[in-house]
């Protein structure tokens, strides 16, 4: 059904194993329905990114803070190109205690990258025995977080997460000139959906060195 309220079919795929169909991007509802014996089942997957970011933070049990700073803390909202600053992620939970299991999406603007090290322990002073992740990030701060998934263009940190607000920095480097959207990063508990946050989306400016 679109956004005006007329409805029309959609086709479905053959089933193989599951019947497919897409959903057009002017669709407002979607009514199921099954004129069957048998139970109708169905998932329903979405992916995109938002026009625009979000201007307001939300929080359901969670609250992110997400700035890129300096070396003194000081939030930066520009970089020249080839610098390395910091990105700074704090969270804590709103209403209980502990919270289990929190997945944390930090998603990097176009122009900055992490600035990984081949053992961590040459930049950032991490102990030898630390995990490799860390000694690789070199995340600092106070959320001791159980693991990080470092990617090309994000890192995902696994951790459990109290009322007290927890800090997390790592190292990033500019390596593109432009005006970029700084995402807004992500966080649930991942067996307790209801309860999730999203920071409020930025802008971020990498200029020429020179």
């Amino acid at each position: 059904i679109d956004r005006q309220g007329q409805a029309s079919a959609l086709t479905l795929g053959p089933l193989s194993p599951l019947a497919r169909v897409r959903v057009p991007v002017s669709t407002g509802k979607l009514r199921l329905s099954n004129a069957g014996d048998f139970p109708l089942y169905y998932s329903w997957a979405e992916q995109g990114f938002e026009r625009n970011p979000p201007q307001q933070a939300l929080n359901q049990g969670l609250e992110i803070l997400h700035e890129v700073v300096d070396a003194k803390g000081t939030v930066l909202t520009e970089a020249k190109l080839g610098d390395e600053v910091f990105v700074r992620v704090r969270v804590r939970s709103l209403n209980q205690a502990q919270v289990n299991n929190v997945a944390l999406v930090d998603v990097l603007p176009g122009g900055l990258e992490p600035v990984l090290a081949a053992t961590g322990d040459a930049d950032g002073g991490e102990a030898p025995d630390a995990p490799l992740w860390q000694r690789r990030l070199g995340g600092r701060g106070s959320w001791r977080v159980d693991y990080a998934d470092v990617r090309e263009d994000r890192v995902v940190f696994y951790g459990t997460v109290g009322k007290e607000l927890l800090e997390l920095t790592y190292k990033v480097r500019a390596t593109n000139v432009g005006e970029f959207v700084v995402p807004a990063a992500y966080g649930e508990a991942m067996y307790d959906r209801r309860i999730f946050a999203r920071s409020a989306g930025a802008k971020f400016k990498v200029v020429p060195a020179n």
